[in-house]
């Protein structure tokens, strides 16, 4: 005869919950599933602590991403920022990416018409979603030469470095 492994719990909130404790040894279950009833189910213990459950949690990063995209677009329209290459979701995560290392840069000039010189106008020619990705953990301070440098390179537009 061999151990269950799944065991239905009454937890300290008044909840049952089913668990699989085949990850424990066969040892451990019961005491582990004894201390389980001590504790608020999941659903109680992630409204306890601020959690949101993961149907809302995708509800509200849509609905954030949304609103993301349409400040992200705002913006791309004012700097005439050109389109991305790539496939619609680089492209989508490409231009937050952007967006968000400009906008550090931005932040450590003084002057806009500096900005616009160093960091803006080199940016225009990048156009590779992928080479925005490979720069998203890029420090602010290195924005200005990393563009400048890219801008200058022959794949700058294609978004290949093959000159092919």
């Amino acid at each position: 005869m061999t151990v269950r492994t799944e065991w239905s719990v009454e937890h300290a909130c008044g909840h049952s919950q089913d668990h699989d404790l085949s990850a424990k040894r066969a040892s451990r279950r019961a005491g582990y599933a004894r201390w389980l009833a001590t504790k608020d189910c999941s659903a109680c213990w992630h409204r306890a602590h601020g959690r949101q459950q993961r149907s809302d949690q995708q509800a509200w990063l849509t609905e954030h991403r949304a609103q993301q995209m349409k400040q992200i677009t705002s913006w791309e329209v004012r700097a005439d920022m050109p389109c991305l290459d790539g496939s619609d979701k680089a492209v989508e995560w490409a231009r937050r990416v952007r967006f968000e290392l400009l906008s550090a840069a931005y932040e450590l000039f003084d002057a806009e018409e500096a900005y616009i010189a160093e960091v803006e106008q080199p940016a225009r020619l990048i156009t590779s979603a992928s080479w925005w990705i490979d720069q998203r953990d890029a420090d602010a301070g290195d924005v200005s030469e990393l563009v400048v440098d890219a801008a200058g390179a022959p794949f700058a537009s294609t978004g290949s470095e093959n000159p092919f």
